[in-house]
């Protein structure tokens, strides 16, 4: 009775909310609020009404944008601008920020062109006008790197802001802090106000390998990771110090300054001792000032400076990039001092990061990038050098930015939300090795000319696509010590794949070699066909697969009376019950795919045995074996 009347006020209560009309005061709390979410979903509630339009483009524009919505935040800039012309010049260089973000290079100019005529003194203005046609073409700045999964990512939270000590510990910030709670903590977990999402913490992770994915982590221990917005964290070269980043309001004393007392984003430097395996005594750095950000911290190999980002007085505008002397073994600090015009912009320059040949790395949203937050360097000891961005497949229109890379190890990391989500991603430069070959007829030995060769890697992702000539030859240039797959296509052959691996120095000639089809033999009331491979515990069908039941469907349009039996067996690993399962689904796939090619559901009937019926009888099944027994037989019911 009890759960009915809960189960009733629930349902009651979302009638209610539904019904309640929307409130433009309400709209407005959310958003002074800092709860962007649900300002949002009030505000799109309001474009129904009778409330001017113009007002509610402004908010909601502003909303997508706390949020990092970039289409809808272009969208409604545009469409605030479009009622009123006249509006703060700030909102177009929002606009134009966005547009970039999409990909809308031209749009996004004459956007900024409106903004730097409108805000002629402003820094950012001043640089756009220096470099207004600069925007990336495409093709024009190829990287010199790729990136793949780092495999420390979770799918459903944040993970960036990663550095790397000379050691092989990684740390990195993520909030995916409800997994290390216990229930009861979870409950009442902190969440940022405007995402609602929860808060981030510091992990650490060990590099086992170039190659390793990075998938154990933990959270670091001790009074560092509190109920508060932790950021990017550096490891002293003692290894008994750690600088981190945190929200200002974690010092009681910044507390006293109104823009820290509203918790919007203000962050801090702080330290933190080693004690046993615990992190402690946490102390804001002595030249941190309050009501002004400092954030992603960076310590050279020597231990002598501490590269940040602040926009502390002295600033051009947004984020600029400062060092300071570190002294005393880490806990004493010189005067900080800007890196200067050179590098800094009005716009913002963060996340600094400086290899052991004086390289800086260092991540900005100027004008000329493409899009967002993009990665640049610069030769610290050349006088004279300018940040070169690093172009494609580093740089994307989202943010790319936190670029760290161990020329020795030859690999990094870079942290990026190209996605929608912000993942950790590995670096490797790019390394080609050109393969040549040809394609043979398996039993004639003759070339084969137009045979479609298309090599992935293991992620699925293209490296290359090439067609042979009339010699059946090939030449194409791939990714050195990268495992791919080749799959060859030619009409009126079999489909074939084949893996392998390129390594660095060009090899002997690549033979492939395919088999010419043939009619399906029957033999014995039976269609006989080449394997229909399944992936390990899969029923779905392969491409290998379909291009094998393509034979099938060849013969049963040949023969319109023909009824076949599908019979689906597996090997002996795992339970006979589940087996049995496995097989009725592969079965019932293959039937499927058949009907999905116009076959008439009266023509096919589809059975799975398991691994009740082996084709090869067994006790330690070699693998071999096992592929055997993994088989489909098409038996012919009638003809």
């Amino acid at each position: 009775m009890r759960k009915a009347i809960v189960f009733l006020f629930f349902i009651l209560a979302v009638t209610a909310q539904a019904k309640r009309k929307p409130s433009l005061k309400k709209a407005d709390k959310y958003f002074a609020q800092t709860t962007y979410v649900k300002a949002k979903d009030e505000y799109t509630r309001l474009l129904r009404g009778r409330h001017t339009a113009t007002y509610i483009y402004q908010q909601l524009a502003l909303c997508y944008d706390h949020l990092g919505l970039s289409v809808q935040a272009a969208q409604y800039y545009a469409k605030a601008l479009e009622q009123d012309p006249s509006l703060d010049v700030a909102f177009y260089y929002r606009l134009a920020y966005h547009l970039t973000q999409n990909g809308r290079y031209e749009a996004a100019e004459a956007a900024m062109r409106k903004f730097a005529h409108g805000a002629a003194e402003d820094a950012k203005a001043r640089y756009f006008l220096q470099h207004e046609k600069e925007y990336p073409k495409a093709g024009a700045n190829p990287s010199i790197y790729y990136v793949e999964e780092s495999g420390i990512n979770d799918p459903f939270y944040a993970d960036h802001s990663l550095s790397w000590s000379a050691t092989d510990t990684l740390l990195f910030v993520s909030n995916r802090t409800k997994y290390n709670q216990k229930w009861i903590r979870r409950w009442f977990e902190v969440k940022e106000k405007g995402t609602n999402v929860p808060n981030t913490g510091i992990y650490q992770t060990t590099i086992k390998s170039k190659e390793e994915p990075l998938y154990e982590h933990s959270l670091l221990r001790g009074r560092i990771n509190r109920r508060f917005m932790e950021g990017q964290a550096v490891m002293h070269p003692s290894h008994n110090l750690i600088y981190f980043t945190s929200e200002s309001y974690r010092h009681r004393k910044f507390r006293k300054n109104k823009e820290v007392k509203k918790r919007q984003g203000l962050m801090s430097l702080f330290s933190a001792e080693r004690k046993g395996k615990k992190w402690k005594k946490i102390k804001v750095l002595p030249f941190v000032q309050a009501g002004y950000i400092y954030t992603n911290p960076f310590v050279t190999a020597k231990g002598d400076y501490l590269y940040f980002a602040s926009n502390q007085p002295g600033s051009i505008g947004g984020l600029d990039l400062w060092r300071v002397p570190i002294l005393e073994e880490g806990k004493a600090f010189g005067e900080p001092e800007s890196l200067g015009e050179r590098i800094n912009t009005g716009y913002n320059e963060d996340y600094p990061y400086v290899s052991e040949e004086e390289i800086l790395y260092f991540a900005s949203d100027r004008w000329g990038g493409y899009g967002g937050l993009d990665v640049y360097a610069i030769d610290l000891k050349d006088p004279q050098g300018q940040p070169q961005n690093l172009g494609e497949g580093i740089n994307t229109p989202k943010d790319d930015f936190n670029f760290v890379y161990n020329s020795s190890r030859g690999f990094g990391f870079l942290s990026s939300n190209r996605i929608g989500r912000q993942d950790i991603y590995r670096v490797k430069p790019i390394c080609s090795t050109v393969v040549q070959g040809r394609v043979l007829d398996v039993d004639t030995q003759e070339v084969l000319g137009n045979v479609q060769l298309v090599w992935e890697d293991l992620s699925r992702q293209v490296l290359a696509e090439v067609q042979t000539n009339a010699q059946g030859e090939f030449t194409v240039e791939l990714p050195c010590e990268k495992t791919y797959k080749i799959k060859i296509e030619k009409e009126g052959y079999f489909y074939k794949e084949e893996e392998g691996r390129v390594s660095k120095e060009e090899g002997e000639p690549l033979i492939l070699s395919v088999k010419k089809q043939e009619k399906p033999k029957i033999e014995d009331h039976r269609i006989v066909l080449n394997d229909i491979p399944f992936a390990f515990d899969q029923a779905t069908i392969t491409t290998v697969g379909a291009r094998e039941l393509d034979r099938l469907v060849q013969l049963m349009q040949e023969h319109p009376e023909m009824r076949i039996l599908i019979v689906a067996h597996t090997d002996e690993v795992g339970k006979a019950k589940y087996n049995k399962k496995l097989s009725q689904a592969r079965a019932e796939a293959t039937a499927q795919y058949l009907y999905d090619q116009g076959m008439e559901p009266q023509r096919i009937e589809a059975k799975g045995v398991g691994s009740s019926e082996p084709k090869v009888a067994c006790t330690n099944c070699t693998e071999e074996e096992n592929q055997q027994n993994r088989r489909s037989e098409f038996i012919i019911l009638e003809r």
